[in-house]
């Protein structure tokens, strides 16, 4: 596992300049760019915002721990049977201001990054035969990621939006400018507002296409993204009628059709899951060996592959759910004849490099059928959207799925179930408990401590780093730690 020092906020001004931003869809081998790299052209300032993309990949975010860490401590992951030692913290529930995650280092890294190019081109930004159109876009992306990276910040290190304290509880910092500072934390009320406001910025300026380096142009923030994320955001909220809103807007762009049953399984024959694109997905973070962040052997198709690490296994707890003709049960595998009773998901089959090893793979952030589950859900708290119903929502899944219809209508906890096998290993289930108020419980579970967790806990907020706290004087520790 990589072992690093913690990079604190109030130095990642140099960040832009001084560490690696490879344009890693475009520019190989070459793997790094140190003083070549310039915010004083054009060229200079989209090298800039394509770093503020690379930082994702890493193992730290959704190269492999945010995505883990989630179904980890949310009940759909376990250690399994074949284990290097990874994950027991999160597993327990153990963290502590020492044993935190990673992911304040690489959010603030891709805010940092944002935060510089944005100054740029607010400053004023002119270049022979550069369209102020261009920039607008290049200025739209990041803000798209510094919203991206608040939110994941603060799913992780605050309390859930709409319960207990809600907006006047402790946010993370906001950061909008990139300086040796000591930033103290925001409300989680004014992190929300500054995460709608950059996303709806960027969803007017954003081109429904975003096709820059002619690979994957679902890696790269399109107007849909952005629509796609507010939806999520505004459902953290309990917006119910914007999220709904923003949901039927991706949803009725007709650009982002459901996987069939028969594709949702031919992850071994190139299909959706080993696929640059696939047709649900709106946003995902392209894998590839020219980015600066990839991580090797250390991410998602190896440790979730019976083959390869094979640390985090999956629950019987989200497998049992699933009815045997639903394909998304097949998306399961053990490996016979030495582990019959273990399951690892196959949502990461990694896509071969160029010395045949699978070692790299395309991580889904953004899907159409979280928006049918969004939409879904927002009519069951009251949201309206002319001819339809919740129940059309979760059936259009089901019904590609190979699952029974519901008939009837659904019940709130069934589209809470919906979403639970729908984006299993997706990172979503131990937010969506913490959103909604619902403690963790867990059937399945081999660990000596913490098998359940009652909402609500403090330990549903991570603390914040003590490599921060111990440089950060206007830095406050989240209560119990």
């Amino acid at each position: 596992m990589k072992t690093r020092n913690m990079i604190l906020v109030g130095t990642l001004a140099l960040l832009v300049f001084l560490t690696a931003c490879e344009d890693y869809l475009y520019r190989e081998p070459r793997l790094s760019q140190t003083t070549e790299l310039t915010l004083s052209t054009y060229a200079g300032l989209e090298s800039g915002v394509v770093g503020a993309y690379a930082i994702m990949y890493d193992t730290w975010w959704y190269g492999r721990d945010f995505v883990v860490f989630a179904d980890m401590r949310g009940g759909n992951a376990k250690i399994g049977p074949i284990s290097s030692g990874r994950y027991y913290t999160e597993y327990l529930w153990n963290n502590t201001p020492q044993v935190t995650a990673w992911l304040w280092q690489d959010a603030h890294i891709t805010i940092a990054r944002a935060n510089n190019v944005l100054e740029v081109i607010e400053g004023g930004f002119e270049e022979p035969g550069v369209e102020q159109e261009d920039l607008d876009v290049l200025a739209a992306e990041c803000k798209f990621l510094r919203a991206l990276a608040h939110f994941d910040l603060a799913r992780f290190f605050c309390q859930p939006y709409a319960q207990g304290a809600g907006r006047d509880q402790l946010g993370i910092p906001v950061i909008l400018k990139t300086e040796n500072g000591s930033p103290a934390r925001n409300t989680l009320g004014e992190v929300y507002d500054q995460i709608v406001k950059d996303l709806t910025e960027a969803e007017a300026a954003l081109p429904t296409v975003n096709d820059r380096a002619g690979v994957d142009p679902k890696a790269w923030a399109t107007k849909y993204a952005a629509q796609a994320l507010l939806a999520r955001v505004t459902l953290y909220m309990e917006d119910w009628q914007n999220a709904a809103n923003w949901a039927t807007k991706v949803i009725d762009s007709g650009k982002f059709p459901l996987y069939s049953a028969a594709e949702y399984t031919t992850w071994d024959k190139g299909g959706v899951w080993g696929t640059t694109g696939a047709s649900e997905i709106i946003f995902e973070i392209y894998g590839a060996e020219g980015n600066s962040a990839h991580n090797n052997w250390d991410g998602m198709a190896y440790i979730s592959n019976p083959e390869g690490y094979a640390d985090v296994a999956a629950s019987m707890d989200v497998i049992t759910l699933i009815e045997d003709a639903d394909v998304r049960k097949a998306m399961f595998r053990n490996h016979p004849p030495d582990y019959i009773d273990a399951f690892w998901s196959l949502k990461y089959p990694g896509k071969a490099t160029s010395d045949g090893s699978i070692r790299v793979e395309d991580i889904p952030v953004l899907r159409i059928s979280e928006m049918y589950l969004t939409r879904a859900e927002a009519i069951k708290n009251g949201a309206t959207v002319s001819g339809v119903t919740a129940l059309d929502d979760i059936n259009k899944i089901r019904n590609n799925r190979g699952a029974t219809p519901y008939t009837g209508d659904v019940t709130l906890e069934e589209v809470w179930k919906e979403r639970r096998i729908e984006l299993n290993f997706e990172g979503h289930h131990l937010f969506d408990l913490a959103r909604t108020g619902r403690s963790l419980s867990r059937t399945d579970f081999d660990g000596a401590v913490n098998k359940d967790i009652p909402f609500p806990d403090y330990r549903w907020a991570l603390p914040i780093p003590q490599q921060e706290l111990d440089a950060n004087p206007n830095m406050e520790q989240n209560p119990e730690y």
